[in-house]
């Protein structure tokens, strides 16, 4: 799996003819968003749509992958409305190019990984806190072993693929040898953190299901 750092690079072309997922991190925005992280996140998913029709030049996307999508169709594009109207927007304009939203998880086994995730938050006994990040670990196994397999069956040879995923859960998922993996990667990201290190407020927010 090559990661490429930069994206809009005249030698991206060379990768036209293999199999691609451009990967872009999910960032929310928090009901109690301040105005500079409102400015942020607006100029974040701005410049994903740039960097993205840049990026196609290595061949367009026909296939979008989205975290905690396991519907299809209407059902599917209500919940990203629910989730990012931003990102909804941007999925929307790759499905209008022609693009198709698959769902990437399954839901028995996400809703279980959320249950598992929420409990952890309140726990407050050491013992109990082991015990349900055991169970959490399993679940996150089996989550990332089912996203891998829908990857596998619907990125086709010389294809390239949209997975938006938070950041903090890309560490789980294991890619073919076979698969060029882009990293998009605005501007506006780096001041996203910096606004998060320097002010709680900016904190991203796990959506509730």
């Amino acid at each position: 799996m090559t990661e490429i750092g930069k994206i809009g690079k005249p030698e991206v072309a060379i990768y036209k003819n293999k199999k691609k997922i451009y990967f872009v991190r999910n960032i929310y925005l928090p009901q109690n968003a301040t105005d500079k992280y409102k400015s942020i996140f607006s100029r974040y998913w701005n410049e994903v749509g740039e960097h993205l029709a840049k990026l196609e030049i290595a061949g367009r996307i026909s296939k979008i992958f989205c975290e905690s999508i396991y519907l299809a169709g209407e059902e599917a594009m209500n919940v990203l409305s629910a989730m990012n109207v931003r990102l909804e927007q941007i999925v929307k304009e790759k499905i209008d190019a022609g693009a198709e939203l698959i769902p990437l998880e399954s839901k028995e086994i996400f809703e279980i990984y959320i249950d598992w995730y929420n409990c952890l938050s309140v726990v407050r006994t050491p013992k109990v806190h082991e015990t349900i990040h055991k169970l959490l670990d399993e679940t996150i196994s089996e989550r990332f072993q089912h996203i891998k397999a829908v990857l596998d069956e619907h990125v086709g040879d010389k294809e390239a693929a949209l997975l938006i995923m938070r950041d903090e859960d890309r560490k789980h998922l294991l890619l073919p040898d076979d698969t060029e993996l882009f990293f998009v990667v605005p501007p506006a990201y780096d001041d996203l953190l910096q606004f998060i290190r320097d002010s709680r407020s900016g904190k991203e927010f796990w959506r509730n299901v």
